[in-house]
């Protein structure tokens, strides 16, 4: 180790600019140039975030034909993004149990220099209240550590003929897609959208319009999709796994997986998730249990007995294009969305559960509910949980300002 390493206020400001520029997050540039003062000196503070390729974009209208809509309803759809973080101190929690060591925000960078909008974390693109109204109007950046969880992706609907209703169900169902998924290489990405009670199609930015898909067997009732290691992954409702390669001109469609089978003690097949972490792809089923009110811990008179829950987990083996069991998350926690999913490390991120799967239940408007793997208990955030604080309100280690 060289004993008397340079020192980093030195760095030639042309270096700084290209280092900058490679920074994708606004968050990252603001904390890059916090560093010292001669940084701040050299690199101009962002007048305006910069937009994805994808925000430039009049996405067609309507993704596929659907009698459901007007017939003098014309627009385009814009893509929104929303992004969660996870927002530490700088020094050490000493007292966990007063305080989280770990804030999950999600929030929604405007075109306007400064404007964030907040987003409850789990809740979909449509809910813009925070968990409560008193959110702080600052945050100083540099006393935190800032890191991306993961970007949450939208396609809302934008009419040009304003002389026609204003849409209402089931027309609603053709301009709000279910889930979008995002897959991008420079300049170049494609987005696909699950719409229209289940439809999948997908759009390239080449293309003049969305393609219909297919999984080659009838079906199109699909339940979710992301993009994982450069290629879609869409899951329908009977468990069934298709991929979508994005390397050929027209995407080519191929069973990843034969159907799960949905057992326990439900028929549901609506409640499965997939989630991509770091090369491995997970599956998600929600379960509503054997019998509501069996919660372990808890009283038969409690609250909670309305909330019987139970996941399973599965891993895709690509090589053998199946799904094999997951009996533990080790030290991981996934979060389960309304439009999104998630998966953390409890060891990067202290303050949330390992082996746990965090859930939000709309029956409480909204509920956060914890499900232990280790002990397939049911724990609800705000009735006294030790992670109750993970989403509101701040730590009191959160140093906020007046703007």
């Amino acid at each position: 180790m060289d004993p008397h390493p340079p020192p980093w206020s030195g760095l030639r400001s042309d270096l700084l600019l290209k280092i900058a520029n490679l920074l994708d997050s606004g968050f990252d540039r603001l904390s890059f140039r916090g560093v010292c003062y001669s940084w701040r000196c050299d690199l101009p503070p962002p007048s305006r975030r910069s937009p994805s390729p994808s925000e430039y974009l009049k996405f067609p209208f309507p993704i596929a034909p659907n009698p459901n809509l007007h017939p003098r309803r014309q627009g385009y759809f814009k893509m929104v993004h929303t992004t969660l973080y996870s927002v530490q101190p700088r020094e050490k929690i000493t007292d966990t149990c007063k305080t989280t060591e770990c804030w999950i925000i999600r929030i929604e960078e405007t075109r306007v220099a400064g404007e964030v909008r907040l987003k409850h974390p789990l809740a979909g693109s449509e809910d813009s209240k925070p968990l409560s109204p008193c959110f702080p109007n600052g945050l100083n950046l540099l006393d935190h550590r800032v890191s991306e969880i993961t970007k949450v992706h939208d396609l809302q609907f934008v009419g040009n003929n304003k002389k026609i209703p204003e849409a209402v169900n089931p027309e609603l169902f053709s301009l709000r897609p279910m889930k979008v998924a995002v897959c991008s290489k420079g300049p170049d990405f494609a987005v696909m959208a699950i719409h229209s009670y289940g439809q999948l199609s997908i759009w390239k930015n080449d293309d003049k319009k969305w393609t219909w898909l297919s999984n080659g067997q009838g079906g199109f009732c699909y339940n979710d999709v992301v993009c994982h290691k450069g290629k879609f992954y869409a899951l329908d409702y009977s468990g069934l796994t298709i991929s979508v390669d994005l390397s050929t001109k027209i995407a080519q469609v191929t069973p990843a997986t034969p159907a799960l089978a949905t057992h326990r003690y439900s028929d549901n097949k609506v409640n499965k998730r997939l989630v991509s972490y770091l090369g491995d792809l997970f599956l998600l089923h929600r379960d509503p249990g054997p019998e509501r009110g069996s919660l372990a811990g808890e009283n038969s008179d409690s609250v909670e007995d309305v909330l019987p829950l139970y996941f399973d987990v599965h891993k895709l083996n690509e090589d053998e294009r199946k799904w094999v069991p997951v009996k533990s998350l080790g030290n991981r926690a996934m979060f389960v969305g309304e439009d999104c999913t998630f998966c953390v490390s409890t060891q990067e991120w202290g303050g949330c559960k390992k082996n746990c799967i965090y859930y939000l239940d709309r029956f409480f408007s909204p509920e956060i509910v914890l499900f232990d793997m280790e002990d397939c208990s049911v724990k609800m955030l705000s009735r006294g949980s030790d992670y109750s604080k993970l989403f509101w309100p701040p730590p009191s280690w959160a140093k906020v300002v007046d703007v």
